[in-house]
């Protein structure tokens, strides 16, 4: 069977071409998208490209140019390359809050690393090769090291369920690269040293390693997509809880409470079980608004709203239909006397102080039930009875409280 090997430029070649392809995906959909994560990670493979393309002066005739200058040319770009990666890592953390003056600093520190890289090899030792040995130590040392840097920032980044698979390719990748980068380190260190001799063939490890970086960068590029689209779809229902809720108690809207009417009323006829309706308003509300301001009213009827979620069952829904009037549906009776169960419980919920501004507000409130079928058939004719019932109530306690007051003066 024929095998066809390439050479190491044409390699090195395609390696160019994937890295420029990368980057030029990467700055298309983070300029369309206004994400500058994916606009520094398009930086990073430029970066990387470049850093190629020095490499494929070393293997061709372009190599008899200034050596020393081509490889400073290599070490800044695989520097810059690993400061990119590093930014567009935070800002996948920090929902891009990486700051210009903070990627001033990291291009600062990576011109500075390219020339102690490129220094430190010049002056450690005289031999050509060891020197190129050191140089490849520093910078793979450099590519493990910020490996690591990557894999804290992205395990404070949130992954939800949605962004499975592009955390796991991250992930790989870094454990892959990290590996790579450390045993290129170790190999160059110990030739430069002449713990070991022979000649080392860089080339298969190099392709690899940079098969990885592609990886990562898809891995992130997805998993920034992935964020982007979870955010775009809380929005959305963000936006749709917004408006099938009432803004000030977050509790259920008209809408929804007659869908939910509905709904609990079909469910009982074809079930026969019976369901509750109560209309609920607060006695004396005008006054508190009048006497502590409209901001106290406010945290009494999200006050209220709460303590009627959290006395009445999971099944029940309270919603607000304006002003201080509440609704609530209680599906699944089995007669009359659970129903007055849940007015008692609704009862107790009114029943109560707020506390504002260090002052005890006494709200009460009235209540009409009405129970399907007994009282009607449909949603409009619960309402109404529920509604009649309301004012039937709210009269009677009116009377009481006038009665107290006149026994009260006369006392």
């Amino acid at each position: 069977m024929n095998t066809i090997a390439l050479d190491a430029s044409v390699v090195v070649g395609l390696e160019v071409l994937a890295a420029l392809g990368l980057a030029w995906l990467c700055w298309r959909l983070g300029y369309r998208r206004n994400l500058i994560a994916l606009r520094d990670i398009s930086r990073a493979f430029i970066a990387l490209a470049a850093s190629a393309v020095m490499q494929l002066f070393d293997l061709t005739t372009f190599s008899a140019g200034d050596g020393a200058l081509i490889d400073l040319g290599r070490s800044l770009a695989v520097w810059m390359y690993l400061g990119f990666m590093v930014l567009g890592a935070a800002e996948l953390a920090n929902n891009n809050l990486v700051t210009d003056k903070v990627r001033r600093e990291a291009m600062f520190g990576a011109v500075l690393a390219a020339l102690l890289t490129s220094g430190i090899g010049m002056i450690a030792l005289h031999d050509a090769v060891a020197q190129d040995m050191i140089r490849n130590a520093l910078r793979a040392g450099g590519t493990a090291v910020a490996c690591l840097i990557i894999a804290r920032v992205i395990s404070k980044a949130p992954a939800p369920a949605t962004m499975v698979l592009g955390a796991s390719m991250v992930r790989v990748a870094l454990t892959v690269v990290g590996t790579l980068a450390t045993l290129r380190a170790v190999v160059a260190i110990s030739h430069g040293f002449g713990a070991m001799t022979g000649t080392v063939e860089w080339q298969p490890l190099l392709t690899v390693e940079f098969l990885a970086h592609c990886a990562l960068a898809i891995g992130l590029l997805v998993w920034l997509l992935d964020r982007d689209w979870a955010l775009a779809d809380a929005s959305i229902m963000s936006a749709e809880h917004r408006a099938a809720s009432d803004a000030l108690t977050g509790l259920p809207n008209r809408t929804i409470l007659m869908d939910r009417l509905d709904v609990a009323v079909a469910a009982a006829r074809r079930n026969g079980t019976h369901v509750g309706v109560l209309y609920i308003d607060l006695d004396e509300f005008k006054e508190v608004n009048d006497r502590y301001g409209h901001l106290a009213g406010d945290d009494v009827l999200r006050m209220i709203g709460a303590r009627l979620r959290h006395l009445l069952r999971a099944s029940d829904t309270v919603g607000r239909i304006g002003g201080d009037e509440f609704v609530v549906i209680s599906p699944y009776l089995r007669n009359a006397v659970d129903l007055e169960v849940v007015v008692a419980k609704v009862r107790e919920a009114l029943n109560h102080v707020v506390e504002h501004g260090g002052v005890n507000i006494d709200i009460d409130g009235s209540v009409g039930a009405a129970l399907f079928p007994r009282d009607g058939d449909s949603p409009t004719a619960l309402l109404a009875v529920s509604d009649s019932e309301l004012y039937r109530d709210k009269h009677a306690r009116l009377m009481r409280r006038t009665a107290a007051r006149q026994t009260i003066r006369l006392a």
